[in-house]
């Protein structure tokens, strides 16, 4: 089949006597600005003989008798190939010969929707940010609550232009009137003041009234009169007069009270301006709307975007009845139409997946996830233009699921196929993409934290930072608090590597941006301040700084306080995160009932969120209790513990069943503690089928991921081995301790910092174990080793190791004056 060509006839101005040449000058690009030159298309114009466009996509038209300032309108044909910004097809021609190429943009007939899409949120993203720069020049004297407000409406219209862009790219190439088409032409132009004076209220009212008058082509009439008004709308949100967009909307719904269009425009409207109410409303009478006429399209649209309001104001079940009844009737039309409903059915799988994923239902999270990449990879290998971005997107949501439920290999073949094509992506269109590539190798140096990589995670995170800070330099609105986010991250990683003074400084200059940000827009960038507020006090508190640990946690749990008075379904977990840290910092300072009072607080909390939402919440009500038993071991109060760390184990078999992976391992820890608890209190042979369990669930764990869990298997044959030592099983103790030693030697090889202290306490015990069992040269070597490491150590952190040199050294002391007092008992025989 050949693919079918696409012609724009061409239509000339209307003119005057010819007095003096204009030249226009054009180029043509593929798909999006900032596309590739597209070569051979043949450009024709009335009174001007077709021309092809060259090697670097432009033409040039010289018209010896018509006048800069006439109009002409240009036609383009290539085989399979549409105009995506056919509204500017009529050109003005320049006065100026050399004035910029006027840019022309094709793409094959199956993707022209997306495309204009791309092109419309491009073209009101221009105009939003000329808007904001406009208005912060103007408010260099204007509080901080104002220009808070500012920021806020900068954010509001650009979610706002977004669902308007889609809108946009649904119009037919020529449709509307010809007072529409001359506004798009300015707007598209950056002219958009000039555009909103053609679409002034009393002339759509004039029309709009005249739609109604008609009793012939009236349907066709009311139609552009909606458009019409939805386009000053939109106009007006780019440039923050939303009360403004407001009228206009309403004048779209006075034109049809009965217009779907107009009403769910307007529903949209209020939604990405958090107008909850109005927007529920609005889509209710939507509904109504779409049930009336037995448009199953506009139903399902409808239930998605009313679950999409629910999911935001926590209502999870209602979100899910929502999403489940849209995803039915697009299965529905995708059986008869797979083309058109596929991505329907894909971005409500995707909505009910991150549903799922936040509820903490990670196995119906995973399996739509799966489903919506599967049908965007079966779109894309049709359609790569428009649905390639799609399956980076959903690639990298299972990237960052599969980390978290800890399928580290997953992970990382997911993100990485992902940026393989951001990159991809970013050759073409670097504003849009770059983002996402830093995003995703921020991802990636997570996923190599998490995997005691340092050096990988530390190359991506710097990566990403050198990336956006390179975006902040252009939009440092836009793209400063991701500078901030990865400093933070880039601070995690050198804490956790020992380097505490390159950690602090990552914290504090994040700390400076969030606090700068907060100050201007306290909304949207105070609830970041604590996370880092929390991080810099973790690293005090382990600089021995209590006091300056004790000033960050309080700030962050007054800033958290203050938020979940507004909002306490969001921001209360973050109150009992921050009241079970200052409880950790309190234990640490002997401060045994403020911390008691701050974990007692934060397990009230915790409770009483899990009433509501157990998937979500039990986990924190398990570590809070898990913190609790171990304030109540370090206090001798030996029963309370038990209580409260069986509750916990039983928290985490109930949690095992929906999600082993998570969870197993945190049964383990806990068995563990039990067996140090038994054993305390003198039950070995309790401690002993504890261990056993413990040890047999890590084993297997290990098995399928050796880096992370093969340390724990070290951890309980080191106990294992201690209660062997002192129930005088001592073949027993050295086989554990043996088996021990040797997994600590290969975790101490690839990273020395973590696991040479490990490595180090196995040799001690071995050597102990030998001199008891009277193999003094045996210990002696292990003790020597052992001195050896702890020597190493003191020489970077004296105040840990010197104890532990202190410690060896006794030992070797102590074999010593054994060697002597035997070969003085040699000499007396």
């Amino acid at each position: 089949m050949f693919a079918r060509t696409f012609i724009i006839l061409a239509v000339l101005g209307v003119v005057s006597k010819a007095q003096a040449a204009a030249t226009l000058r054009g180029v043509v690009l593929a798909n999006e600005v900032g596309g590739s030159p597209m070569a051979n298309v043949e450009v024709s114009v009335e009174d001007a003989n077709p021309s092809n466009t060259g090697a670097d996509g432009k033409f040039t038209f010289t018209f010896p008798d018509r006048n800069p300032g006439e109009s002409v309108r240009l036609t383009f044909r290539k085989e399979g190939y549409v105009v995506i910004n056919d509204v500017q097809l009529e050109v003005t021609l320049p006065a100026n010969p050399k004035e910029k190429p006027a840019i022309f943009l094709l793409c094959k007939e199956g993707v022209r929707e997306e495309m204009a899409r791309r092109f419309y949120r491009l073209k009101s993203n221009e105009a939003i940010e000329e808007t904001y720069k406009k208005k912060f020049e103007e408010a260099q004297n204007a509080s901080a609550a104002e220009l808070a407000k500012l920021r806020q409406e900068h954010d509001q219209a650009k979610e706002a232009a977004e669902k308007a862009a889609e809108g946009l790219a649904k119009q037919k190439p020529g449709g509307g009137s010809e007072l529409y088409q001359t506004a798009m032409r300015l707007f598209l132009d950056g002219k958009v003041d000039e555009a909103l004076e053609i679409l002034r209220d009393e002339k759509l009212r004039e029309l709009s009234k005249v739609a109604k008058e008609k009793k012939a082509e009236a349907e066709k009439a009311t139609e552009e009169a909606i458009q019409d008004w939805l386009l000053r709308a939109q106009l007006l949100t780019v440039t923050f007069r939303f009360d403004d967009a407001e009228k206009a909307y309403q004048g779209a719904i006075e034109t049809s009270p009965d217009s779907f269009l107009a009403n769910f425009a307007f529903a949209h409207f209020n939604q990405e301006l958090n107008r909850y109410d109005r927007a529920r409303r609005a889509y209710a009478h939507c509904l109504e709307l779409a049930k009336f006429k037995g448009t199953n399209y506009d139903i399902a649209m409808t239930l998605n975007n009313l679950a999409l309001l629910d999911a935001d104001q926590n209502r999870p079940e209602a979100a899910r009845n929502g999403y489940d009844e849209a995803l039915k009737i697009y299965r529905e039309l995708a059986q008869k139409n797979p083309d058109t409903y596929q991505p329907d059915v894909a971005m409500t799988l995707n909505n009910l997946g991150n549903l799922d994923a936040d509820q903490n239902r990670p196995e119906a999270a995973r399996k739509e996830y799966e489903e919506t990449l599967k049908i965007y990879r079966e779109l894309a290998h049709k359609n790569p233009d428009t649905y390639q971005p799609d399956v980076a997107d959903t690639l990298n949501n299972l990237g960052n699921f599969d980390q978290a439920h800890n399928q580290p290999e997953a992970a990382r073949k997911e993100h990485e196929e992902a940026f393989k094509t951001y990159r991809e992506l970013a050759q073409k269109n670097p504003d849009i993409y770059q983002p996402r590539v830093a995003m995703t190798l921020n991802n990636l140096g997570n996923l190599d934290k998490a995997q005691n990589q340092p050096d990988a995670a530390h190359k991506e995170y710097e990566e990403a930072l050198k990336i956006v800070r390179e975006l902040a330099r252009k939009n440092r609105e836009t793209y400063l608090r991701y500078v901030a986010k990865i400093l933070n991250n880039v601070g995690n990683l050198d804490q956790a590597q020992n380097r505490p003074e390159a950690a602090r400084k990552e914290y504090e200059e994040a700390l400076a941006i969030r606090r700068e940000l907060a100050q201007k827009n306290p909304d949207t960038y105070q609830p970041d301040m604590p996370d880092t507020l929390n991080n810099l006090a973790v690293l005090d508190a382990a600089q021995n700084r209590p006091e300056a640990a004790r000033k960050e946690y309080e700030e962050a749990l007054k800033i958290r306080r203050e938020l979940a008075q507004k909002n306490p379904e969001r921001y209360l977990p973050e109150v009992a995160r921050t009241l079970k840290n200052l409880g950790d910092l309190d234990q640490d300072q002997n401060r045994p009932e403020a911390a008691r009072k701050g974990y007692q607080e934060a397990l009230k909390i915790y409770r009483e969120l899990a009433q509501e939402n157990p998937d979500t919440y039990q986990p924190d009500v398990a570590d809070t209790l898990n913190n609790l038993g171990s304030l109540d071991v370090a206090q001798n109060r030996l029963e309370a513990a038990r209580k409260e760390h069986d509750e916990l184990l039983e928290i985490y078999r109930e949690l095992t069943q929906k999600n082993p992976e998570t969870y197993l391992p945190e049964v383990a820890r806990t068995l563990k503690n039990l067996g140090n608890l038994d054993e305390d209190q003198n039950r070995p042979e309790a401690a002993r089928r504890e261990y056993d369990e413990a040890l047999k669930i890590v084993r297997e764990l290990a098995r399928k991921n050796p880096e992370t869990y093969l340390q724990y298997v070290a951890k309980i044959l080191n106990n294992l081995g201690y209660l062997d030592a002192k129930q005088n099983r001592a073949e027993a103790a050295r086989k554990e301790w043996e088996e021990g030693l040797k997994i600590r030697r290969e975790l101490a090889e690839k990273n020395p910092e973590t696991y040479l202290p490990d490595l180090a306490a196995t040799l001690y015990n071995l050597a102990v174990l030998d001199s008891d069992q009277d193999q003094p040269e045996a210990a002696r070597k292990g003790f020597e080793e052992a001195l050896s490491i702890y020597k190493q150590l003191a020489a970077g952190n004296l105040d840990r190791f010197q104890s532990d040199v202190v410690r060896v050294n006794d030992q070797l002391t102590r074999l010593k004056l054994a060697d002597v007092l035997r070969q003085l008992e040699k000499l007396k025989h």
